[in-house]
């Protein structure tokens, strides 16, 4: 049985280094663009070359149900509003359990995980800016500011989804160049494309003759 088990570990060992663990890291994973457009990321990446998880800050719903790819673990850690003591402690604890190779968090609900993830060892740390918060729609609150720059040594890459945003992230928070890409977010054209036009003829009755 312990020899068994040193076999199936073995086994695990050899799969997560074929196929790196991805932790997303988000607020929550409920109907939203953010959400979309990581569950359409991870639909769309090769199976056979990745893993991953999504940590939750608060909570997920049915939207999760969308997630093609088998496997994917969605963890809620449940967090209340406001400062929570130990959370932190909590998060750095399911990471070492994880040990993700990359940790991705997006927005600023989810940047202070860079600290945790890198006291819980993730070789990779990487953060992307999504959009603008509702209380601070122009970038402007110092407070933000000064949280980001105070997190900005944990952060290994940066993903801008807009021009405006790596803009900000360069110039207000002082990401260097080398650390700082712009993404826009992908189109499926597969599913998204101009319709093929259909012209159908109409006979009315009332004009005989007459055709639309």
């Amino acid at each position: 049985m312990q020899r068994q088990a040193q076999i199936d570990a073995r086994h695990a060992e050899a799969e997560a280094r074929a196929r790196p663990l991805i932790a997303h890291v988000i607020y929550g994973l409920k109907t939203g663009g953010l959400e979309n457009g990581l569950v359409n990321l991870i639909n769309h990446m090769p199976a056979e070359r990745y893993r991953h998880a999504i940590v939750c800050i608060t909570d997920y719903s049915d939207f999760r149900l969308r997630i093609r790819q088998t496997g994917v673990e969605c963890y809620a850690l449940h967090k209340p509003p406001g400062k929570v003591p130990g959370f932190y402690v909590k998060i750095w604890r399911l990471l070492r359990q994880l040990r993700p190779h990359i940790v991705h968090t997006r927005n600023l609900t989810a940047l202070a995980v860079q600290v945790p993830a890198m006291f819980a060892g993730a070789p990779i740390r990487i953060h992307s800016e999504h959009g603008r918060d509702m209380i601070d729609l122009d970038g402007s609150n110092v407070r933000y500011q000064r949280v980001r720059r105070l997190i900005r040594p944990f952060v290994h890459q940066y993903i801008a989804l807009s021009r405006d945003l790596e803009r900000y992230l360069g110039d207000r928070i002082g990401v260097p160049p080398e650390r700082l890409a712009q993404i826009y977010n992908g189109v499926d054209t597969e599913l998204f494309k101009p319709a093929v036009p259909v012209v159908r003829r109409y006979r009315s009755r009332a004009l005989p003759g007459w055709t639309l």
